[in-house]
């Protein structure tokens, strides 16, 4: 019976924060003028990006002036900075109770996203977007918190209104790629994923989706040109070196796929996948006492991982080692991998 080698390859999604999501208010003039100088010195420091220091002047603004809306805002917002998302939502609830804005509101949900509390993130960014129907980034990352429900056409509805609104946001064209992919849609993904790179070409992985949609799409060397592409930007992409790698092995390639899967194994000797796929190229050149050695490999980094489990079987089988295949096609099995479970049920005692 011919055997399947499985080959794993990585979609990187395109999560990373949109710049400037987090607003800053203007100097303030207006009554209560020790309350206002302590606020814009405040604003000064955090301008600066002496966050520390700005806290201080604004908890002496507030202290000052109780319903001083702009220094809880601003002082959310710099402990949104500093990673402390749940001191800022008390700041951003604040704001909002002394003066509801879509600011408020996009913020607040901001910290409470980054806090994975999406249920009420969803309400803030809802909202804000009732607020200013323009908001683009409340539909943007409301679109990753449908994304993350595995709700993908709603995900794809809110990146539509984002790209609708900014038509130049790299961002949601490559994850409205994403939940394309998840839908199966590889050519409206590439279309996506393709946008996100004209529109900000330092998106590596924007690069690295589009070359694993063509790659989807079988088109093995127009992906190997964007896993390329991917790495020239940042060259310690070792997800990108994996998937180069793949689909030099569905060219028949093996000897560059090993050369990748080698440069993706260096940069993160963990990453299990490229242990298992450089074993299926070795595999693919008879050296089964190399591919053994690999899926071992893989399997002592995760030690639940079927389809190494599988592959290394067969490569036993190769060996002439029936036991060794048994033993490791029924483990395979056990951990949920169908195809080893037939070969267990019709070539094992």
């Amino acid at each position: 019976m011919k055997k399947i080698i499985i080959v794993v390859f990585a979609i990187s999604l395109g999560f990373t924060l949109f710049a400037q999501d987090t607003p800053v208010d203007t100097l303030f003039k207006g009554d209560y003028q020790d309350a206002e100088k302590l606020y814009n010195e405040g604003v000064k420091l955090f301008e600066n990006k002496n966050f520390t220091e700005a806290i201080k002047k604004f908890d002496e603004a507030i202290a000052m002036k109780p319903d001083f809306e702009k220094a809880f805002f601003n002082r959310g917002s710099v402990k949104m900075e500093l990673g402390k998302f749940a001191e800022a939502v008390p700041d951003f609830t604040k704001s909002i109770e002394l003066e509801p804005s879509a600011k408020g509101y996009f913020s607040r949900g901001k910290a409470r996203f980054e806090l994975k509390d999406n249920d009420n993130a969803i309400i803030d960014f809802t909202y804000a977007i009732n607020i200013d129907a323009n908001h683009a980034q409340a539909y943007y990352y409301r679109g990753e918190i449908y994304f993350e429900k595995a709700e993908y056409e709603k995900a794809i509805g809110d990146f539509d209104a984002a790209l609708k609104i900014k038509p130049d946001y790299a961002y949601a064209y490559n994850d409205r790629g994403s939940a394309k992919v998840k839908l199966e849609r590889y050519e409206e993904a590439k279309s996506d994923y393709f946008f996100a790179t004209k529109s900000d070409p330092s998106l590596a992985f924007s690069f690295n989706n589009l070359g694993s949609a063509k790659k989807k799409l079988q088109d093995y060397k127009g992906a190997i040109d964007e896993y390329t592409a991917a790495i020239k930007i940042k060259p310690d992409y070792f997800i990108a070196y994996n998937n180069r790698g793949t689909a030099y092995f569905e060219l028949e390639d093996y000897q560059n796929a090993i050369k990748d899967y080698d440069k993706a194994i260096d940069l993160n000797p963990k990453y299990y996948y490229a242990f298992n796929n450089r074993a299926n190229a070795k595999y693919k050149l008879k050296d089964y006492e190399g591919a053994v050695a690999d899926y071992t490999k893989a399997i002592e980094l995760f030690p639940d991982y079927g389809y190494a489990y599988l592959n290394r079987g067969i490569a036993y089988e190769m060996m002439r080692k029936p036991q060794n295949s048994c033993e490791d096609w029924k483990h395979a099995a056990s951990l949920g991998i169908t195809t080893a479970a037939t070969y267990s049920s019709t070539q094992c005692k």
